[in-house]
């Protein structure tokens, strides 16, 4: 009996380590315990906008997704996620604040993200929480330049119905054709008789020129605060740029306003194989030479796990350097030596951090009025 009694305690025993264990397994893997990580500037509607979980009385959590959702980004301060499966997306979009409300869309400032329709099977959601003001039913078109989502009123809904069904089309396609916010964005393309069309003829005198700076994810945390400093600036920025885009930019930007008649470029910091310097060198000559160029230089510090990229980044840095030697009114900004004097502004060696967006804005800003005094413009 006496030997009986002791198994049985010691089976007691175990099955209570065995009990600690697992509940301390679980513990340790919930968002609401484990996301030590969270993300205060986000309130719980922002939160949930994201498609992140909320952590009740902490903040948003910075890792940990809705169920159904998985981590689409999770770079500092703009931690993101995407809802799974065939139809699923992004929870929000890098369109620029100033897009995302002519559209009618909720911008969440915090992750510089317009709010998105993450499942793209439903192609018209009313009462959207992606819509702001009255314009609350929710649009499908393709999420990319000159055919982003918008919000809409029911009454514009509607109206727009009952020409789709006259014209045997879709509602999405009777809106997309009719939004004037998309139509500006799309290369050639113009409003007549309230309906996006190509443009006949070329660019008009008077929408001519104009300052244009192209930019990847280091600019576009900046986009806001670069706008509010030079409302004339034509921005177009955007997270994941490469290299070898400038020349389709370029294409883009002739096609509303002919040739630019200033222009800054910060690219550099998403690397391309395939794209080389005769490419880029093509790519700038097809700018008149009387055209004023600045160069922001790439940067990425170097944390001995992206060798890569920050190879690839300073062989970009060299062919600008090169490139400004032999064309004129062309100027540099050594970004990389005021980013490396600057690192704790930065979120990761490469981006400015929330509270330093407008930090930024303003060296660009200036390091575009060093250039045009040194050109004597």
């Amino acid at each position: 009996m006496a030997q009986f009694c002791s198994v049985r305690r010691a089976l007691v025993l175990l099955l209570a380590v065995l009990v600690t264990a697992t509940a301390l397994s679980v513990v340790a893997g919930s968002p609401a315990d484990a996301a030590a990580s969270v993300d205060k500037r986000l309130g719980q509607g922002e939160c949930a906008l994201t498609g992140r979980v909320w952590v009740a009385g902490r903040g948003c959590a910075r890792h940990y997704c809705v169920k159904g959702a998985t981590m689409f980004k999770e770079g500092h301060d703009a931690e993101l996620c995407r809802l799974s499966g065939r139809t699923g997306a992004e929870f929000a979009r890098p369109i620029n604040s100033r897009r995302c409300a002519d559209l009618g869309r909720i911008w969440i400032g915090e992750i510089n993200s317009c709010a998105s329709n993450p499942d793209r099977a439903r192609y018209v959601v009313p009462n959207a929480p992606q819509c702001r003001g009255a314009g609350n039913v929710y649009v499908n078109h393709g999420e990319e330049e000159g055919r982003y989502d918008e919000c809409l009123s029911p009454g514009r809904v509607a109206k727009l119905s009952r020409i789709a069904k006259r014209n045997k089309q879709s509602l999405n396609e009777a809106a997309l054709d009719r939004n004037r916010f998309n139509c500006s964005y799309r290369a050639g393309w113009v409003m007549e008789d309230g309906t996006c069309v190509k443009r006949e003829g070329p660019v008009p005198a008077s929408q001519q020129g104009g300052f244009y700076m192209v930019g990847d994810s280091v600019s576009w945390r900046a986009d806001d605060e670069l706008a509010g400093r030079e409302h004339q600036w034509i921005l177009d920025l955007r997270p994941g740029r490469r290299l070898d885009e400038l020349p389709g930019r370029l294409d883009w930007f002739r096609a509303n306003h002919g040739d630019p008649d200033q222009v800054v470029i910060q690219l550099g910091t998403n690397r391309r194989k395939g794209f080389n310097e005769g490419d880029f060198r093509d790519a700038m000559l097809s700018l008149p030479a009387s055209t004023p160029v600045l160069f922001l230089l790439p940067y990425r510090k170097f944390t001995g796990a992206n060798e890569g990229p920050v190879k690839a980044t300073k062989k970009y840095a060299k062919w600008m350097q090169r490139l400004a030697e032999a064309r004129p009114l062309t100027c540099l900004a050594d970004w990389p030596t005021y980013a490396a004097n600057h690192l704790a502004n930065l979120v990761d060696g490469e981006h400015p951090d929330a509270r330093h967006e407008d930090w930024y804005a303003r060296y660009v800003v200036h390091a575009w009025g060093e250039c045009a005094k040194h050109l004597g413009l």
